[in-house]
């Protein structure tokens, strides 16, 4: 497969053997090997408790296809704006403030990760290939906190990575990024110390490599960032949420002081359009979050 065939070299990446936008003409020099992205977290959602309430946005029933396929029609808008590439996760992310996540069921994995279901696998198939044609790149996620919670233990985190992986390999995707777990850090993982501390999280991102025949992987930490986890991946992720200008920048220049020369990518930023300014001086990637509307 693939029309779009995303790259890293050093700290930029590439598509289709070109440094990111410098297909553009009128782009400037400093934008080349950015990935500006967004994140579209529940472009495969579906809940297995009670899809019922989530009727909601002008439509009478839940679809999890026509949503997934709604995202896949509006990618060339986006990318007309700049967007190059979107997270999406197979346990999604939180759907809205007024639907308690300890409620939803978006886990594909089941409880001991070995029972990948079909219907969200045909929707990921769906959105990345949707994404290939468009030229835009995909981060995979695997895992949400409060969905992790459904795994039964480590074994079925590992089982998950394992065939999330291997979904992704066999479909022979050339434009996606793996991104392990959303925000590892965070208390929503305590029960899976695999997930939350570095040595662990290393382990599974040598994994997901492995299992998916080398795709570029990486994790995400809530305004964290860890040696050993970016030691460990291809690209390193971060979140800017909560984080003033300074703090982001102090943090940005952090991880460049461990002198990894590898892309810095954030994929979860708010609105906080002034972070992506800052972003951009530093020659790292932004993402951005809509959490207002939700």
């Amino acid at each position: 497969m693939g029309k779009t065939n995303i790259s890293i070299e050093n700290e930029s990446f590439l598509i289709n053997g070109k440094l990111t936008y410098s297909e553009i003409n009128t782009s400037k020099p400093q934008a080349h090997g950015l990935l500006m992205n967004a994140r579209f977290i529940q472009g495969i959602f579906d809940d297995q408790a009670n899809p019922g309430r989530f009727a909601r946005w002008g439509h009478l029933e839940w679809n999890a296809e026509a949503n997934t396929q709604a995202l896949v029609d509006a990618l060339p808008q986006w990318y007309g704006y700049g967007l190059r590439a979107f997270t999406v996760g197979f346990q999604g992310g939180g759907p809205c403030f007024t639907v308690s996540n300890d409620t939803i069921d978006n886990n594909p994995f089941g409880k001991d990760g070995t029972e990948l279901d079909s219907a969200y696998t045909e929707r990921m198939d769906t959105l990345i290939r949707g994404a290939d044609e468009q030229g835009m790149a995909v981060i995979v996620s695997y895992f949400y906190g409060a969905q992790a919670r459904r795994l039964k233990d480590g074994r079925a985190v590992r089982n998950a990575v394992i065939g999330a992986s291997k979904f992704l390999h066999e479909g022979d995707y050339t434009n996606v990024l793996i991104e392990v777990a959303n925000e590892m850090n965070i208390s929503a993982f305590k029960e899976h110390p695999i997930v939350r501390e570095p040595e662990g999280m290393a382990s599974l991102i040598d994994l997901a490599r492995e299992a998916s025949g080398g795709m570029a992987v990486g994790c995400s930490g809530g305004g964290y960032r860890n040696r050993e986890v970016a030691e460990s991946s291809d690209y390193i992720l971060i979140h800017g949420n909560s984080q003033t200008r300074q703090r982001y920048y102090a943090m940005i220049q952090e991880i460049k002081g461990w002198e990894q020369n590898k892309p810095i990518v954030c994929n979860e930023d708010s609105q906080a359009l002034g972070n992506m300014g800052v972003a951009f001086k530093t020659h790292t990637s932004w993402g951005y979050y809509n959490n207002i509307t939700k």
